[in-house]
């Protein structure tokens, strides 16, 4: 389609446009760009989805706790009032209570002993029973009943608030706040009243019905309503309203408190300015039109929710601040030691050539620099030796020249010389000579290796089998006088260095050292790795020098015209030409005790030895 070829065409402008601006962007500048749009954004924006979240969630969490405990209200005022009806019933059904309320008494001692064989128990055994019930009373016409505990003369004068509303309920059963005195100090109460006429079906023992009015009582405690919720952790009010909306009790401040005269809840009153409301109907028949309203205070709603919302914008910015701090050590490290670097090479465009001094690091750019800083020193190495160079690489081409001059010069015809000395050879072998024919064997080897020069450069191993040859042809000149020990360590043997590096110390040992010893002496050579270098140490146990000799020695080894010592100083000035100042050379010596010349000489040779 000819549109998804259009929007591919833009897709692709746009991301080249955008390359072509973030190309032209300092680096600090996208890491700043970096930080912006992949941590300071979404952190706010994740946080603050989160803090909603929340909000919602513990709003959420709060209006259910309020529920379950309405729920717990309902239920356990439910529970209350079943006591009673159930109580009541067992009133209603009392064949034998309605026969005794129904019997015309003949003067006080005889309701009396009534009242104590049967009456006074059934009134205490409600009471008893049931511990959520404060007291009850039946109330009857019956002239004869007298006032006493649980019964009382029936007078609609004194009960009328109540008398209309049961005797005309169908049902016969009413639940009504009630204004009558306290009990034990109590003064909170309702009191369900029940009809006990209306059980038609029931005979009296004379197979009458009911003669007189039967009206009982039961007083239930206000305060049983409200045990069951932990106001302490609940902290609300919680109303207690009847049908009219009168308040009949009101648990505020860890306090259950009763109104009388009943008291019209009215929200201008009751409920503080940016409180929250919650009412609930009481699911209970005989409370009709009865609820529960609960206030709560804005602190008590929110707090949680405040408290939540400042931890979370605590922890935002506490991680706000280590982003921020840590994205500033990190732009810091990268942008600092960049800009270094092109400051450096602009200065080595200029021929400044500066090492560049800073921590490094062992990140991509860490290394970056000390390549820089390797290529600066060979570059500056390079630029500053190259005569030099060249003069030492003349030099020793000029040295190498005039020991091939020299040998050539010392050869009588080598070939014949060689021929001549393997016919003597074979013919100690044929005599039975042996030792001789491998002392032959061992000068013949050394002859080839000085006459035919090759390179000027060879490795420990074969410098060390050089040496090995001479020290058995020395011990066969000395015999017994002379042994010898050779440590190479193994790492050690594949180490380039100059030709006849080693062997003419061994020899200044036996001739100088040993051969004017009179007892036995002994040659050690030593070859081992030491971090970048390479030591070469070769002592014996002769005549030493004095102290005198050896600062004269010392003195005198770059002086051409000092005729003594002359393999040491041939090997001296040699290595000095390869590795100028990078070779050490150390002589030990005393007198009667040994000499010990000690060579570190670095694992690299340098580079123009490569082309001799």
């Amino acid at each position: 389609m000819w549109w998804n070829k259009v929007l591919k065409k833009f897709f692709k402008f746009s991301k080249e446009r955008l390359l072509d601006k973030l190309d032209n962007l300092s680096v600090r500048k996208k890491l700043l760009l970096v930080y912006i749009l992949c941590v300071l954004i979404p952190t706010i924006v994740s946080h603050f989805i989160f803090t909603i979240f929340i909000v919602k969630n513990l709003q959420q969490q709060k209006i259910n706790q309020i529920k379950s405990a309405f729920n717990i209200l309902n239920t356990n005022v439910k529970r209350v009032i079943d006591e009673a009806i159930l109580y009541s019933n067992t009133l209603y059904t009392d064949d034998l209570l309605n026969d005794m309320l129904d019997i015309d008494y003949h003067g006080m001692d005889d309701f009396y002993s009534n009242y104590v064989q049967y009456l006074r128990n059934r009134i205490y055994q409600g009471r008893n029973v049931y511990s959520n019930i404060a007291r009850v009373t039946i109330y009857t016409n019956n002239s004869t009943i007298l006032n006493s505990d649980g019964y009382r003369k029936l007078n609609i004068q004194e009960v009328k608030e109540w008398y209309d509303k049961v005797i005309n309920n169908p049902q016969g059963i009413v639940v009504i706040p009630t204004s009558d005195s306290g009990v034990n100090g109590e003064e909170g109460y309702v009191s369900l009243l029940r009809n006990l006429n209306q059980y038609e079906q029931r005979s009296t023992s004379t197979g009458n019905n009911s003669k007189y009015t039967k009206i009982a009582k039961i007083d239930i405690y206000l305060s049983s309503f409200f045990n069951s919720i932990n106001f302490e952790v609940f902290g609300g009010e919680i109303y207690l309203l009847d049908s009219s909306n009168r308040i009949i009790a009101a648990h505020t401040y860890n306090n259950l408190i009763f109104t009388k005269p009943f008291v019209k809840f009215e929200t201008s009153k009751f409920v503080p300015k940016g409180s929250y409301v919650f009412v609930n109907n009481l699911d209970i028949t005989l409370l009709s039109g009865w609820k529960l309203v609960g206030v709560f205070s804005r602190s008590y709603m929110m707090g949680e929710i405040y408290r939540a919302i400042e931890f979370i914008l605590l922890i935002s910015l506490l991680s706000l601040i280590f982003a921020t701090f840590l994205i500033r050590v990190i732009t810091t490290s990268l942008s600092n030691r960049l800009e270094l670097l092109e400051r450096h090479i602009r200065k080595v465009k200029k021929q400044r050539f500066e090492i560049l001094t800073c921590r490094e690091g062992n990140d991509e750019i860490g290394s970056l620099i000390r390549e820089f800083n390797n290529m600066t020193v060979r570059l500056k190495e390079l630029i500053e030796k190259e005569m030099l160079s060249e003069i030492q690489k003349k030099t020793l081409e000029v040295e190498k020249k005039q020991a091939e001059i020299n040998a050539l010069q010392s050869q009588i015809n080598p070939h014949f010389l060689f021929n001549t000395l393997d016919s003597i050879r074979m013919r100690s072998v044929l005599k039975n000579e042996l030792e001789t024919a491998e002392i032959i064997k061992y000068l013949t080897r050394t002859l080839r290796r000085l006459i035919y020069w090759g390179n000027d450069i060879t490795t420990v191993q074969e410098e060390i089998n050089f040496v090995e040859d001479f020290l058995k042809i020395q011990q066969y000149r000395f015999g017994e006088k002379l042994t010898y020990e050779i440590f190479v360590e193994e790492d050690a043997k594949n180490c380039l260095i100059p030709k006849m590096t080693i062997q003419p110390l061994v020899e200044n040992a036996c001739i100088h050292g040993i051969e004017e010893k009179e007892d036995s002496g002994r040659v050690t050579v030593r070859v081992k790795k030491e971090g970048v270098k390479l030591m070469i140490e070769v002592s014996d146990n002769g005549i030493g020098m004095d102290k005198k000799k050896l600062e004269e020695l010392y003195a005198n080894l770059n002086n051409p015209l000092y005729d003594k010592s002359i393999g040491l100083k041939n090997v001296y000035r040699r290595l000095m030409l390869y590795y100028n100042d990078n070779a050490e050379f150390y002589i030990e010596s005393s007198f009667q005790k040994g000499t010990k010349v000690i060579i570190k000489l670095p694992l690299e040779l340098p580079v123009f030895v490569h082309k001799i």
